[in-house]
């Protein structure tokens, strides 16, 4: 059942005893790895040397599968499997010498499974899953925008950069272990979804007018004081009219002296008279104060007016007095 095959380019054998490669030794996958290597660089070696009876197109069909074998067994053993697979890809088609092509399907089905992949994801601070975000690997770009899928990359230290467009980057070191499929490498911003631009808010429809800061209670105030003060400046007005005519009326000398049953009245006009004018213009000084030194939009400024009645030896007086906060 063993022995050695001549229709074998390589003459191992076919026995059951001895496997593929023949012989009774045992041998180990070490072993099987290195006689593989072999005869992919001795067959691409040997269908690189095409005669020179063969067609141009069919011999350099045959260069470039002899050249895609060799690289992707040295991109292989130097685990850099995407790009070794890639080659092999390449040498195992159809159009590859069969011997060729046979092999660089099983090394392809063994750089198959043991490439690892990696699924990038990203969401809010809500939760939410994002869709826009650019994703690169080591400063080459990987994503423009996640799609949930596995990518294929080649096992060892990575540094994945996210970008959220007009909202901010994260940075993460990833290991990815050889083997391993479907490694999740995952992200959260800490933002929300940005709101709309204002040509969006502007589009969504008319909003309502911002409506006018209120105005200053200490404004109202001296408006309102104002006004008090302005009628008793007319309250003293009136009241200094009528004690002059009364005086004229009661025929006055030069000493003083009036008509009986007159001067009563005089002083009564002229008192009015003087409360009036003092204390309208003390309010009317008051009122604009707060109109003029009240802060714009201000509230809970809390104005104080006292106004108080005393008596004086020459009649009777007001005395006004306040407080502002």
């Amino acid at each position: 059942m063993t022995g050695t095959d001549p229709r074998h380019p390589l003459g191992f054998t076919g026995g059951r005893e001895g496997g593929k490669f023949g012989g009774n030794a045992v041998h180990s996958i070490a072993d099987v790895s290195m006689k593989r290597r072999f005869m992919i660089r001795l067959l691409a070696t040997a269908w690189s040397c095409a005669p020179l009876w063969e067609s141009t197109a069919f011999a350099e069909g045959k260069e470039t599968c002899a050249a895609a074998a060799s690289k992707g067994q040295r991109l292989r053993e130097a685990h850099q499997l995407v790009e070794a697979r890639e080659e092999l890809r390449v040498c195992s088609a159809a159009q590859c010498p069969s011997e060729l092509q046979n092999e660089c399907a099983t090394l392809l089905a063994d750089v198959e499974r043991a490439l690892p992949s990696v699924v990038v994801t990203a969401k809010d601070s809500t939760g939410a899953d994002l869709v826009d975000v650019e994703v690169s690997v080591d400063g080459l770009p990987l994503l423009q925008k996640l799609d949930g899928l596995s990518v294929a990359m080649n096992a060892g230290p990575h540094t994945f950069h996210f970008e959220w467009p007009g909202v901010g980057s994260i940075e993460r070191s990833v290991l990815v272990r050889d083997g391993e499929k479907h490694q999740l490498v995952a992200v959260t911003f800490g933002m929300s979804v940005p709101a709309p631009s204002p040509g969006a808010a502007a589009s969504a429809g008319p909003t309502a007018p911002a409506k006018p800061p209120p105005s200053s209670p200490a404004k109202t105030i001296g408006w309102a004081i104002g006004g008090i003060g302005i009628v008793g400046l007319g309250l003293g007005t009136v009241s200094g009219l009528i004690a002059v005519v009364n005086k004229n009326g009661a025929h006055c000398d030069a000493s003083g002296a009036c008509d009986a049953g007159t001067v009563s009245g005089i002083k009564t006009a002229a008192l009015l008279s003087d409360i009036g004018f003092v204390a309208g213009g003390v309010l009317l000084a008051s009122g604009v104060s707060l109109i003029v030194f009240a802060p714009e939009g201000a509230h809970g400024p809390a104005a104080a007016l006292r106004l108080t009645p005393v008596a004086i030896p020459s009649g009777a007086a007001i005395l006004a007095g306040g407080s502002w906060r």
